[in-house]
């Protein structure tokens, strides 16, 4: 009988402790968004290009307090914690704006525009975090690699995924243009008087 009580005692423990270790990871958990642009966001939920603008702007702030930080540590102040926490914001603001830019296009929305927007500045991103990598002190890239090469690699797939999207939409358009030309010059025909 001791036995059979020690055993379930011993899976109550496991299990409790499983449950509280599940909390505290579930606790780490950091929302990229601050209350403000979560209301930004919900109002543009139905106007797509303001969105992605939005979206596009929460990711310059990210990059811009980046570099605002990385600059106060040349001059001596460590906050390599910091700037990988803003990597992290960085990335999942960055997988945002992949996830709505494909939602869009699922819709069939004309993203061109703000496709091009996009890519122009994902193109200003990854050199920037290529020099904060290679300006970093032996320390603050070992503490920096990890959120490093997460920013690094969302904004290289969103980039590749931007790029493959208005490829798409260009090529759609071009289709749509080719069909109206028929229809156009066969309105054209109709309308012309016979002789």
């Amino acid at each position: 009988m001791r036995i059979g009580e020690a055993l379930r005692c011993s899976g109550l423990l496991i299990g409790l402790l499983a449950g509280l270790c599940a909390g505290a990871g579930a606790q780490v958990h950091h929302d990229p968004l601050n209350p403000r642009e979560v209301d930004q966001l919900r109002e543009s939920a139905q106007q797509p290009k303001m969105r992605i603008d939005l979206l596009i702007s929460f990711a310059r702030e990210r990059m811009l307090a980046i570099d605002r930080l990385h600059g106060a540590t040349s001059s001596g102040a460590d906050a390599s914690g910091k700037i990988a926490d803003l990597l992290a914001e960085l990335a999942a603001v960055i997988d945002e704006l992949d996830d709505n830019l494909e939602m869009y296009n699922g819709h069939s929305e004309d993203l061109r525009r703000p496709l091009h927007h996009v890519l122009e500045v994902e193109a200003e991103f990854l050199p920037k975090l290529e020099a904060l990598s290679e300006a970093a002190t032996p320390l603050q890239k070992r503490r920096l690699a990890a959120a490093l090469e997460d920013a690094a690699d969302s904004v290289r797939n969103s980039s590749e995924s931007a790029r493959a999207m208005l490829d798409g939409q260009i090529a759609k358009k071009g289709e749509e243009k080719d069909k109206e030309k028929p229809s156009r010059r066969e309105a054209r025909q109709r309308s012309e008087p016979e002789e």
